[in-house]
């Protein structure tokens, strides 16, 4: 008990965890582990409007394993099952029809009367020669019946072939298409670091002060937002439709009636987003302004290195120009054409290869078990995998789309980017009023100090710049002894 008081005292912070754990119950745990995050942000550092739900969600969204969603009856309408169900059942009923038509001999219509029997190829002949010698009219039309499945089997197999390689060709492109845009879906995390490293207020008023500086950070963030909002808007219907006119852009706080104006969009229009990377060009401007604009020879609030910050925004103009081209030049419409075309004529010709060829009749055996046997296991399975395969190539075509399980919710994916650039710069700005990022081996100077500092360095300030211009005012009246003066000047 002594070394435990003793642990506790030298490491006050974790007597609560370890009073959590010694006294919690399975039941508060998990009540811990589902409760929200916090996600508020000071005002003052807020870049833009967020819904901190969405924020919420988006933070504590995880992905259920393959296996256990295939095995769920709750998320059926997003495994292999729900999304290909309708396709087998087509494949299902077609079979049995025809099957039952062959079971039933429905395609040996025949007339009583008829004692004509119809010449057989030479084909057929090894084939009815196990028949018996008794020569029935149903069962040679039972025949023909059979060597028709299986003639379409042989060939079946070969279109098998075929529309694998075809399929997996198409799938394999949609797929690198796929990758390419989401890994191109820029964010703003990297240039809130490169701000947070390269913006430098000093501790005074003015237009270097650490509110000028988070005014600066907060602007550049929000352009960077407006541009990433109003380009893919563009690309996606169901981000277009949360952002279809200007005045979505006014309650979400990336737009100003001032800057709308600027960009000529009228406020009754719904086309907000053709000029989609002017707002970058804004944010090129602002930080070419903070790094020129130096006042009495004082840096401006970029005092170094504010090409790295332009690179950022242009890396950032060039992803988003990357997802434009991918969804306003798509591939052409007559390849997936193509695609769908051949699967589904290889389904209608599977249908007919797959039949039973046992006919009940030939063994004497039970209709109903022989309809039972019959049913088509890796016909079900071939198809289904066939056409989940289609479907994944569908789902993944447009990864900005209306699907809300696979497809990226572009509106959620802005607030939870919103809230990130805006819980950074409330970190940063610790900098500046807090001492928890302040170094702890760095002396800082009394008021007093400084000021005896300031005195000091403007005195010898005063004395360099009078001894320069005596000596100018000599050279000027002596210009014979430069050589001399510069000799003084040295010593």
């Amino acid at each position: 008990t002594q070394i435990f008081q003793h642990a506790v005292s030298l490491h006050p912070l974790e007597d609560t965890y370890v009073e959590e754990k010694m006294y919690a119950t399975p039941k508060s745990i998990k009540e811990q582990k589902e409760k929200p995050q916090n996600v508020d942000v000071n005002e003052n550092c807020k870049v833009a409007k967020f819904d901190p739900n969405v924020v919420q969600e988006e933070l504590q969204k995880r992905q259920q394993h393959p296996l256990r969603q295939l095995l769920s009856f709750k998320n059926i309408k997003v495994n292999i099952i729900g999304q290909t169900w309708y396709f087998l059942l087509i494949f299902f009923i077609l079979y049995y029809i025809i099957q039952m038509c062959y079971q039933w001999d429905l395609f040996c219509v025949l007339d009583d009367d008829d004692d004509e029997v119809d010449e057989i190829d030479d084909g057929e002949d090894d084939f009815l020669k196990e028949t018996s010698n008794e020569v029935d009219l149903r069962s040679i039309c039972r025949n023909r019946v059979k060597l028709y499945f299986i003639f379409w089997d042989e060939h079946e197999s070969t279109m098998t072939r075929i529309i694998t390689f075809l399929l997996g060709f198409y799938v394999s492109m949609i797929g690198k298409r796929w990758w390419d845009q989401v890994s191109k879906l820029p964010d703003v995390d990297n240039l809130c670091l490169v701000l947070g490293g390269l913006v430098w207020a000093q501790p005074e008023p003015g237009p270097t002060s650490p509110e000028a500086a988070l005014h600066f950070k907060k602007t550049i963030i929000r352009y960077a937002l407006l541009s990433w909002t109003m380009c893919l808007a563009r690309i996606s219907s169901p981000f277009q439709d949360q952002f279809g006119s200007v005045q979505d852009y006014f309650e979400k706080h990336l737009l100003s009636k001032r800057e709308a104006d600027a960009l000529k969009i009228d406020l009754s229009s719904t086309d907000c987003t053709s000029q989609w990377w002017v707002p970058l060009s804004w944010s090129v401007s602002m930080v070419n302004d903070a790094f020129n604009n130096k006042e009495k020879g004082k840096d401006g609030l970029i005092p170094k290195d504010h090409k790295d910050v332009v690179s950022v925004l242009t890396k950032l103009r060039t992803d988003l120009y990357v997802l434009a081209e991918y969804r306003l030049k798509p591939l052409p419409a007559i390849y997936k054409q193509a695609v769908w075309a051949a699967v589904w004529g290889w389904m209608l010709m599977g249908i007919v290869a797959s039949q039973n060829v046992i006919h009940y009749k030939d063994d004497d055996a039970n209709m109903v078990m022989t309809m039972i046997l019959s049913f088509p296991v890796h016909g079900l399975l071939m198809y289904m995998l066939i056409f989940g395969w289609l479907r994944v190539a569908d789902i993944l075509s447009n990864p900005f789309g209306n699907d809300k399980v696979y497809d990226i919710n572009l509106a959620s994916t802005l607030d939870l980017n919103i809230w990130k650039a805006s819980i950074t710069l409330e970190n940063q700005e610790m900098a500046f009023y807090s001492s928890l990022l302040k170094n702890p081996y760095r002396k800082e100077e009394s008021s007093e100090q400084k000021a005896n500092h300031s005195t000091q360095q403007h005195l010898e300030e005063t004395t360099s710049t009078t001894q320069f211009n005596k000596e100018e005012a000599y050279r000027s009246t002596h210009p014979q002894r430069n050589l001399y003066s510069s000799e003084i000047r040295r010593n």
